[in-house]
């Protein structure tokens, strides 16, 4: 366990750049609602290509339980992300569809993924669970206002961001400090 923890531990940075892209997505979406969605669809498309690659690097190399989840995960976010760089301003309404559609798909891939991994369940149980719900709530009223999509979206991706970076940094630590620190009992010797 100690050696994959190193082996990932080794990229901590793209975790941490995942996580900043998903913090600029966020951030732009609520201070420029008007533009957010031009913006927003680029954003999101790279989001999700790096998504894609991450998760098909993961469904290759990872742990052999989680590939095929991987894998799928890896295939929606590249198509969803092609999709949102091809046309971030024109097909705005496909944009809102491809957002829910893998919202929901990541959600609940990450749900599932969750009561598969040791440690925090929790929390991929709540961020599947955001992510879910705010991808059934697009795809129910796919004509909402853009811009209270552009500000589910933006909420989203501030969450995703701060997991990712929180993440990046842990794995760093992990790697420069892979030996838990020694424990120091009292003896009772006189």
């Amino acid at each position: 366990m100690v050696g994959e923890v190193e082996e990932i531990g080794k990229h901590w940075w793209l975790f941490v750049v995942l996580g900043l892209v998903c913090l600029v997505t966020g951030i732009l979406a609520i201070v420029w609602p008007g533009l957010t969605l031009l913006t927003l669809g680029i954003f999101a498309g790279i989001y999700l290509l790096v998504t894609a690659i991450l998760e098909i690097l993961d469904a290759l190399f990872g742990e052999p339980g989680g590939r095929a989840l991987s894998a799928i995960l890896g295939i929606v976010s590249l198509i969803a992300g092609l999709v949102f760089l091809r046309r971030p301003g024109e097909s705005l309404l496909a944009i809102v569809m491809v957002a829910g559609i893998f919202l929901i798909a990541e959600g609940v891939i990450r749900i599932v993924r969750a009561f598969g991994s040791t440690g925090r369940r929790w929390m991929g149980v709540v961020a599947g669970l955001i992510d879910t719900v705010v991808g059934i709530v697009i795809l129910s009223w796919p004509k909402i206002g853009l811009v209270t999509l552009a500000v589910f979206f933006a909420i989203t991706m501030l969450v995703r961001g701060v997991v990712a970076i929180v993440s990046g940094f842990k794995l760093r630590s992990l790697v420069h400090h892979p030996d838990p620190p020694p424990v120091h009992t009292a003896s009772l010797a006189s």
